[in-house]
């Protein structure tokens, strides 16, 4: 790697990246640093949602972003996603509604780092080139043998190296450490429906910061330019596969801006009085995160029906004893002791169904580093 990955810069809580009236503020619970605009009322962190985001220096590679996905999914449209992601759950926390996680909804953009640059170097591998061969195949049909030709595709590999002067566009690397989790909160993005950056569209949404800087994202990103160099010269071999291509070269000119990804973030609160939080991907309208049930609930449920069930059984008891008297007064109380014990079963189904379904839930969550 070269010296041209670009240093990044202290931006002041003042200050006013790319001509924009967005200013860095950062979360103290998550750690996360956000561009917000400046007449931005609600600073409750959008992805932890367990502290303020105060005012902080930020830092930045000065490029402005270079693409964007703009957000197709309206918060209109978002209602009805929310209420179809909330029905599934039965014993519902009383927070966990379409109506909150709407209200809750702000929109956000996260990055991926897009990367240029000029190669120069020298390459080998083992190309592979696709070819056919003929068979016969003596098959026992119709009281005789008879012969049947098969086709086979096969691939012929044979060693090919050379020099690489080549340059390579746009190949996207994680800006975010937790960007793999981030991917499976979001779901896929239409990657080739971006446009190029202006800031009007970002129409007032934040902007979460990368935490990899260039220069700690070369690792991830110099096997992906290696991956994008192989192709090149798979096809400049007039091969259809390749296998064990390496490379030893420069990397120069290193180019490095921002691809920036929409998304709605909004919580709910669990039992415990923790936010939840749900990712919806601003682009296709997929929508993740934990779907709990609440135990309090249940719980309070389960007691409801347990003490209707006593109360049945109280009233059993009292007509078996006055059956002794007014033996009619037997056939009721039989009939409310089986009521009851039916509604003393049935309370435990409250009781335990949350846990139960809690424990099924694998949703991705919202990485925090204090959690």
């Amino acid at each position: 790697m070269d010296n041209s990955t670009p240093a990044t810069v202290i931006i002041e809580e003042t200050q006013a990246p790319w001509q924009t009236n967005y200013q860095p503020f950062g979360c103290p619970s998550c750690r996360r640093v956000f561009l917000v605009p400046s007449d931005f009322m609600d600073t409750t962190c959008p992805l932890c949602r367990n502290a303020k985001l105060s005012p902080q220096p930020a830092r930045l590679t000065m490029n402005e972003p270079e693409k964007l996905l703009l957000f197709q999914i309206r918060k209109t449209e978002l209602y009805e996603i929310f209420n179809e992601f909330v029905s599934v759950v039965w014993l519902k926390p009383e927070d966990f509604s379409a109506e909150i996680l709407l209200n809750r909804a702000r929109p956000v953009f996260w990055s991926m780092w897009l990367v240029d640059s000029d190669v120069d170097g020298h390459w080998q591998m083992e190309a592979g080139f696709d070819y056919q061969v003929q068979s016969s195949k003596e098959v026992y049909s119709g009281d005789q043998w008879q012969s049947r030709k098969e086709t086979e595709n096969r691939i012929r590999w044979e060693p090919r190296l050379g020099t690489a002067a080549i340059h390579v566009d746009n190949i996207r690397v994680p800006a975010l450490e937790e960007h793999h989790n981030r991917q499976q909160m979001t779901g896929p993005y239409p990657l080739d429906r971006a446009r190029t950056f202006n800031p009007q569209q970002l129409e007032g949404a934040c902007l979460e910061v990368p935490n990899l800087t260039p220069r700690e994202a070369w690792r991830l990103a110099r096997p992906l330019v290696q991956r994008e160099l192989g192709k090149i010269c798979t096809s400049a071999s007039g091969a259809g596969h390749q296998r064990d291509f390496a490379i030893k070269a420069d990397f120069r000119n290193l180019h490095w801006t921002q691809f920036l990804l929409p998304m709605y973030t909004t919580h709910y609160l669990d039992d415990e009085g923790q936010p939840q939080i749900i990712i919806v991907n601003g682009r296709t309208g997929s929508i993740h995160g934990p779907r709990l049930a609440s135990r309090k609930r249940g719980l309070r449920i389960a007691g409801i029906l347990a003490g209707v069930a006593g109360g049945i059984l109280l009233f059993a008891l009292i007509g078996l004893l006055l059956a002794m008297v007014f033996p009619p007064t037997g056939l009721i109380g039989a009939f409310l002791g089986v009521l009851g014990l039916g509604v003393g079963i049935a309370a435990i189904i409250p009781a335990v169904w949350p846990g139960q379904w809690n424990r099924r839930q694998r949703e991705p969550r919202i990485f925090t580093r204090n959690s």
